[in-house]
C-alpha cells in the first residue's frame, strides 16, 4: 500500500500467473521458470524440412531397429559390428577389440541396445528378451536378468542406478494399437568375486549373501496406445523418462512424446512437424532433440521443447549441424550434450550453432483457477490506476498490454471487441485503431516500491530494460477512466524474429487516488457516466474532467513515489531493505563491524541476526548463532559442528572406524588406552592389566593426594577449550573467516580451534549425535592424492569404467 493507500497486484511467476494464448493449437509464447520470465517461443523462422514418405520409410524403420553406440566418460566407446557378431570397444587403441560376442548363426541372439548406467555397469539388451550386466572393471562375472513374456528392446539409464527397459514392437508399419505399452527396470549387482571366494568351514556364512541381486521386474503393463507404436525411449539428466511413438492411421499425424509418472503415462505431447523421428535425446532438462530423414540419406537434427502435457510442441529455431553423421541414431551417454557416431572418427557432440529465431508475436493472459490470485479492486466503482512492467524489450520489439474490467470473476473472451483496451510499451504502434494509445515510459527506478531492487535480474538500460510504467487508460472514449471491480490482463510480446521482448512483473495499482476529487472543488469533477461516457470521442478528445484527470496524475506519478520513500524510511533501518553503500553506516549504530573478507551478501545475514547475537555473546549459542549466520546455516545443516572439548572426557578401549595412530586428529584429544569399553552394566572388554574406570572419579570416592591430583589433570586438560569441527567444503578463505569470527566471539579465557573433521561418524569418539556429529549422505570416495590420501577409506584407488578395457593398459 502506498502514501495514497493504494494497493497493488502483481504477476512475476509465468507458471501460476500466466497463460498462453493459444494459436490454431499452437503455444507462441515460453514461460521460463528459472528466469521467471516469459518470452517469444523460439522458432525454425525461415528454415524447412520435409520427412520422407512412401518407399522411403522402409529405411527409416530399419534406422529405428538399428542398434545405437553407447559413449562413456573418458572418451571410449561401443558399438555393433554386425558381421563380426561382436559388440566392439574403441577410443584407447588404434583399432577396436571385442567386448562380447555373440552367436552369428542366429541373427536374433544379437543385441538390441547397449547403455552405460549411473552405476558404471554397462547393460546389453541380448536376444531372447534378456538384459546382460556386464562390469568394466571385471570385478564379477556377468549376469543376466530377465522377465517372463517381456522382450528387452531398448534401455534407458536410471539416475539412481539401473536401466528401464521397453518391449520390441511387433511391426512399425501397420498401424499400431495392438502392442501393449510395457516398461521394464532392472536393479541390483552381483557380489564381487573376492567376497565369494572359499572360506573355512568355521567361517559364518549368511544364507542369501547377495543383498541386491540383480532382478527385472515389471513396473508398467498398460493396454496399447490406439493407433499409435511406442519406438524408443530416453531418460533426462533430472530422471525425467520419456517415451516416443509414432501414430498411423491419421493423415499428417505427427510423432508424440508421453512422460512415465511411476504408475502410469502422461498425456502426450505432439511434435509438430515430426512425422517418424527415429532417434530422439534430451539437451537439457525441458528440451530434446529428434532425428528425422529429410533427402535421400540426409538426416535432420529438430529440438522441441517439452512443457505443458497434452499440448503442440512446435520446432526450436535452433540449428544442429550433424558434420559427418554416419546416418544412425544418438549414443547413448550419461552427459550432456547428445553425441552421435561419424563415419570416421569419435563420436561428435551434438551443439546448436544458428543465430536465435523466435516467432513475431505471442500472447498471454493472466490465468483463472483454483489457486491463482485474481486482481480484485473489491468494489464495482473501482478505477483502476497505474500500470507498471519490468521488462527486457530490444530495438524492434515491443510489449502490448491489453486490460479489461468486469464486475464479475469470469474472464471475458480474449478477442471481445470493445472490452479490451490497449497500452505500448516499447518500439512498436497500436493494434487497435484507437487514438491517443496509451505509451509507457521508462523509469530509472529499479522499482516503483520503496528501496525495493526489484526483480529485473539485469542493469537497467533506458527505454529498454528496466521499469516502464503507463496510466490505465481507455483511448479514444469520451471518459478513459477504467472501471470495474475485477481487472484482467492480455500481453502480446512483439518480436523482430531475431530477438524478443521478456516480461518479469506486471503490476497494477487501485484503486485511484484522484487529485482532482481529493483537492479540488466539485466543478472539477467528472460529470459523465454511464452509456454516454463509454462512447467513442469523434474528435478523438476525452471530456474536459477526464483531461484534467490524466493531467493531475503527471504529477501524481512523480510525487507518490517520493512520498512513498517519506513514509517506509523505516526501511532504511532494516537490514534486509537498506542500501548497499549504508550497511557499514547502520552496523555502526549497534556497535557492529564486518570482516573484510566477508561476501556483500552475508553481511544482511549477519547484520539481521546481530540483535539476536548481542545477549548470547560469549556462550555456545551465541557462537552458533554467529557461525550460522557467517555460513548461511551451516551449522544448523551439521556443515559446522562446535564441541566443547570437555565431552570428549571419555576413555574407551575399542574404536571402530578410526586410527588411533592419527595424533593430528581432531577428534583424539586426550584419548589414551583403556579398560573402558563395557557391554550392560557388568561385562567390560579390555585390557585387564590396564582397566580404568570412570566410576573411580565420582565425588564420594575416597582419593589419596596423588590420584586427586591426576583426576584434576584429566578434567583440566580438556576444560575451556572449544573445536569448531569442519564437516562441510569451504575453501581457505573461508576456513579462515570462520576461524576469526569464532575468535572474535569466544571469551578471552576459553581456546577456540578451526579444523577439519576426518570422519562424519565414528563409533565411541564422534558419536554424540547432535553434539558433535551429525548424519548425513555417505560422502563419495574422492581422488587419491600423493600425500593426503587414506587408502582404502575416503580415497579409492580404481579402475577407471572405461568400455575400452585397453585403457587400464595405458593405451
Amino acid at each position: 500500500m502506498d502514501a495514497n493507500r493504494l494497493r497493488f497486484w502483481m504477476m512475476a511467476d509465468p507458471l501460476l500467473h500466466w497463460e498462453p494464448l493459444l494459436v490454431d493449437g499452437h503455444n507462441r509464447v515460453h514461460r521460463d521458470a528459472s528466469r521467471r520470465s516469459v518470452r517469444l517461443a523460439s522458432s525454425p523462422g525461415s528454415t524447412t524440412w520435409t520427412e520422407l514418405s512412401g518407399s522411403d520409410m522402409a529405411q527409416t524403420e530399419q534406422l529405428v531397429f538399428r542398434m545405437p553406440g553407447v559413449l562413456d566418460a573418458f572418451g571410449t566407446w561401443a558399438y555393433l559390428d554386425v558381421p563380426r557378431a561382436a559388440l566392439m570397444a574403441t577410443g584407447a587403441g588404434p583399432e577396436p577389440t571385442p567386448l562380447l560376442t555373440f552367436d552369428p548363426t542366429h541373427p536374433l541372439s544379437l543385441p538390441t541396445d547397449a547403455v552405460l548406467g549411473h552405476d558404471d555397469v554397462l547393460y546389453v539388451a541380448t536376444g531372447g528378451g534378456k538384459v546382460l550386466l556386464k562390469d568394466p572393471r571385471s570385478q564379477w562375472d556377468p549376469a543376466t536378468v530377465s522377465v517372463d513374456d517381456f522382450v528387452a528392446w531398448r534401455l534407458a539409464p536410471a539416475p539412481r542406478g539401473g536401466v528401464f527397459a521397453i518391449a520390441r514392437p511387433s511391426t512399425l508399419s501397420a498401424p499400431g494399437g495392438a502392442d501393449r505399452v510395457r516398461i521394464a527396470r532392472v536393479l541390483g549387482q552381483p557380489l564381487p568375486r573376492y567376497l565369494l571366494g572359499e572360506r573355512a568351514p568355521t567361517v559364518f556364512r549368511p544364507q542369501g549373501e547377495e543383498t541386491n541381486p540383480p532382478r527385472m521386474s515389471l513396473i508398467l503393463d498398460a493396454p496399447p496406445l490406439p493407433g499409435e507404436v511406442v519406438v524408443g525411449l530416453a531418460a533426462s539428466p533430472e530422471g525425467r523418462l520419456a517415451l516416443l511413438s509414432w501414430v498411423h492411421g491419421v493423415e499428417d499425424a505427427f510423432a508424440r512424446i508421453r512422460f512415465f509418472t511411476g504408475t502410469g503415462l502422461t498425456a502426450p505431447i505432439t511434435l509438430h512437424g515430426a512425422r517418424r523421428p527415429f532417434s530422439f535425446a534430451w539437451v537439457s532438462n525441458d528440451r530434446i532433440v529428434v532425428l528425422l530423414r529429410t533427402s535421400g540419406p540426409a538426416v535432420t537434427a529438430v529440438a522441441y521443447a517439452l512443457e505443458a502435457e497434452g499440448a503442440i510442441a512446435d520446432p526450436l529455431g535452433d540449428y544442429y549441424p550433424l558434420t559427418e553423421h554416419d546416418g544412425g541414431p544418438f549414443v547413448h551417454t550419461l552427459a550432456l550434450p547428445p553425441h552421435y557416431l561419424v563415419q570416421d572418427g569419435p563420436p561428435a557432440p551434438l551443439h546448436p550453432v544458428s543465430l536465435p529465431s523466435f516467432v513475431s508475436e505471442g500472447s498471454v493472459l493472466n490465468m483463472t483457477g483454483a489457486g491463482v490470485p485474481v486482481l480484485d479492486g473489491g468494489s464495482p466503482r473501482a478505477v483502476w490506476h497505474r500500470l507498471y512492467l519490468e521488462a527486457c524489450i530490444p530495438p524492434r520489439c515491443g510489449i502490448r498490454v491489453f486490460l479489461a474490467a468486469t464486475n464479475t470473476p469470469t474472464r471475458p473472451d480474449a478477442y471481445a471487441s470493445g472490452l479490451w483496451h490497449e497500452h505500448v510499451f516499447g518500439d512498436v504502434g497500436p493494434v487497435s485503431g484507437a487514438r491517443h494509445v496509451p505509451h509507457g515510459v521508462w523509469l530509472p527506478s529499479p522499482s516503483e516500491l520503496p528501496f525495493h531492487g526489484g526483480l529485473f535480474p539485469g542493469t537497467p538500460e533506458q527505454d529498454r530494460r528496466g521499469l516502464f510504467s503507463a496510466l490505465i487508460q481507455r483511448a479514444g472514449l469520451r471518459v478513459r477512466s477504467l472501471q470495474g471491480r475485477y481487472l484482467w490482463v492480455r500481453v502480446q510480446l512483439v518480436g523482430d524474429g531475431y530477438s524478443t521482448p521478456e516480461l518479469f512483473a506486471l503490476r497494477a495499482h487501485g484503486p485511484r487516488f484522484s487529485y482532482a476529487e481529493n483537492y479540488l472543488p466539485e466543478l472539477y469533477r467528472e460529470q459523465l457516466f454511464g452509456q454516454e461516457a463509454d462512447e467513442a470521442a469523434l474528435d478523438g478528445t476525452s471530456t474536459p474532467a477526464d483531461f484534467l484527470e490524466r493531467f493531475l496524475s503527471l504529477a501524481e506519478g512523480i510525487l507518490t513515489p517520493i512520498e512513498d520513500r517519506i513514509a517506509s524510511a523505516s526501511l532504511l533501518t532494516d537490514p534486509r531493505t537498506v542500501p548497499e553503500e549504508s550497511l557499514e553506516w547502520l552496523a555502526g549504530w549497534i556497535g557492529f563491524s564486518f570482516d573484510a573478507a566477508i561476501p556483500r551478501e552475508r553481511r544482511r545475514r549477519m547484520l539481521e541476526a546481530a540483535p539476536a547475537i548481542r545477549p548470547w555473546r560469549g556462550t555456545m549459542r551465541g557462537l552458533s548463532l554467529a557461525l550460522d549466520a557467517l555460513t548461511d546455516g551451516a551449522v544448523a545443516r551439521g556443515g559446522l559442528v562446535i564441541v566443547e572439548e570437555f565431552r570428549l572426557r571419555r576413555t574407551f578401549s575399542t574404536i571402530l572406524g578410526v586410527d588411533l595412530g592419527d595424533e593430528d586428529d581432531p577428534l583424539l584429544p586426550g584419548l589414551h588406552r583403556s579398560g573402558n569399553s563395557y557391554v550392560g552394566d557388568t561385562l567390560f572388554l579390555g585390557d585387564e592389566r590396564r582397566k580404568e574406570f570412570l566410576a573411580l572419579f565420582g565425588e564420594g570416592i575416597p582419593k589419596t593426594p596423588s590420584e586427586e591430583a591426576a583426576v584434576q589433570q584429566f578434567f583440566n586438560e580438556l576444560a575451556h577449550r572449544v573445536t569448531v569441527l569442519v564437516h562441510q567444503d569451504f575453501d581457505a578463505q573461508e576456513i579462515g573467516l570462520i576461524q576469526r569470527v569464532a575468535e572474535q566471539e569466544t571469551p578471552a579465557h576459553v581456546s577456540i580451534s578451526v579444523k577439519m573433521a576426518s570422519y562424519p561418524l565414528m563409533v565411541g569418539v564422534a558419536s554424540l549425535v547432535g553434539i558433535d556429529t551429525y548424519l548425513g549422505p555417505p560422502p563419495k570416495p574422492q581422488p587419491m592424492r600423493v600425500g593426503r590420501s587414506a587408502l582404502g577409506s575416503k580415497n579409492l584407488l580404481e579402475r577407471p569404467p572405461s568400455l575400452d578395457p585397453r585403457l587400464l593398459a595405458g593405451g
